[in-house]
């Protein structure tokens, strides 16, 4: 499966004191697939989707950026954008919480998993989709690599979807799918095993 060119968004310093992030449109478009809030970002991961004169490209965020979601300012699946319009608000994140609440997620699996494997849970309750449309192929299948950044899945919530990326802190940079664990369209759990991957 061909995989979409990538676009580095515009993240700006807020004028307020917390240490805020503004993540940023970089181009003019229509603007979708958004992290949900609470998602914690690191550089490379991808913050949404952009397509401008039936061109789409996956927005990642710059290398070096890392903070956690605190708020959408675009809610749907397609939404119309400006350049330099605000799509996503991030507060600061300590590296150490990141590490916890992740070794916490890959305890929790790790006792429902074969030896040398690990898992990529579901953020949230909602309906997992394994392809972008229903005559898409799916986003990944069994046996293939994935690198950090690759979409693997979508969750929709309430008409919102958000992609599930393959990459955190702790995961190797390339993975091999080895299973997957829920069929398509079906509802999920928060924190519910989707992907089976070892490191490849």
């Amino acid at each position: 499966m061909m995989r979409r060119p990538t676009l580095e968004v515009i993240v700006e310093a807020s004028s307020s004191e917390s240490g805020e992030l503004l993540v940023v449109a970089p181009a003019v478009g229509r603007y979708g697939f958004a992290p949900r809030v609470g998602e914690v970002l690191v550089g490379g991961s991808r913050v949404g989707r952009l397509t401008a004169l039936e061109r789409t490209v996956e927005l990642v965020l710059p290398r070096g950026v890392t903070g956690r979601v605190a708020e959408r300012e675009c809610t749907t699946r397609s939404n119309p954008v400006e350049h330099g319009q605000v799509l996503l608000r991030l507060v600061p994140v300590e590296a150490a919480e990141v590490g916890e609440g992740i070794v916490s997620a890959a305890e929790a699996a790790a006792k429902d998993l074969p030896e040398g494997t690990f898992a990529v849970t579901s953020p949230t309750h909602g309906m997992f989709y394994r392809r972008q449309s229903p005559d898409a192929p799916a986003y990944v299948e069994v046996g293939q690599s994935v690198d950090i950044g690759t979409t693997l899945a979508l969750v929709e919530v309430m008409k919102c979807f958000s992609a599930i990326n393959y990459g955190g802190e702790g995961q190797p940079p390339r993975a091999e799918i080895v299973d997957i664990r829920v069929e398509d369209t079906t509802e999920v759990a928060a924190d519910e095993i989707l992907f089976v991957l070892r490191p490849a």
